[in-house]
């Protein structure tokens, strides 16, 4: 069972990382954000900014994947959901708060192996999660998590995009585009089926 301390850690983590990326958040910062002492952070945490952010990265990555698996048939919804979701979350934070795993991805948090290392569990946690939304639907494995895979990458890019323009258009253009390619690859799944002897 993960402690309430510990918890308000790698939440308040998961804010500063999507904001200011693995090299741009402190202790001191995260101790603020979190409400609680600087020396509660290391007794959760004796690995330092290290292992709170691979903690945050990694358990954003789960919890994303998970969200994602747990709408079966749904992968239309469940992409535009997440677009949405990242839309509203940039305009509350007047474009400042991105991806918790694409920010510090993005500002140098890779050359951290620990860090680069959560940011891929993360990312193929999310696309793992695509794929079988996709196979659901009848699409192969190997195709289902290419596709899953150019979704995330997507989100990722429309994410970028969207925060530097300081608009959420990026994101439903990417979006509909995303749910166009779906439509067309699922298409072109039920042409070959019919095809096939």
């Amino acid at each position: 069972m993960v402690s309430d301390s510990k918890r308000r850690i790698e939440v308040a983590a998961a804010g500063l990382l999507a904001r200011h990326g693995y090299h741009g958040f402190g202790l001191k910062k995260l101790s603020e954000a979190a409400g609680l002492p600087y020396g509660s952070i290391y007794h959760h945490f004796p690995g330092g900014k290290e292992e709170i952010a691979v903690s945050a990265i990694t358990g954003t990555g789960m919890l994303v994947g998970r969200m994602i698996r747990q709408a079966p048939g749904d992968v239309f919804g469940t992409a535009a959901t997440l677009f949405d979701f990242m839309g509203a979350k940039l305009e509350q934070s007047d474009w400042t708060e991105g991806c918790t795993v694409g920010t510090p991805a993005l500002d140098g948090g890779s050359d951290v192996e620990s860090v680069r290392t959560a940011c891929v569990s993360a990312f193929d946690a999310m696309a793992q999660g695509f794929a079988e939304l996709l196979a659901d639907l009848g699409m192969p494995m190997g195709e289902a998590h290419e596709l899953a895979t150019t979704m995330v990458a997507a989100y990722e890019g429309a994410t970028l995009l969207a925060r530097v323009r300081r608009s959420d258009e990026p994101l439903h253009t990417v979006s509909t585009a995303m749910a166009r390619l779906i439509r067309l690859s699922l298409a072109e799944l039920e042409v070959a089926e019919v095809k096939s002897p």
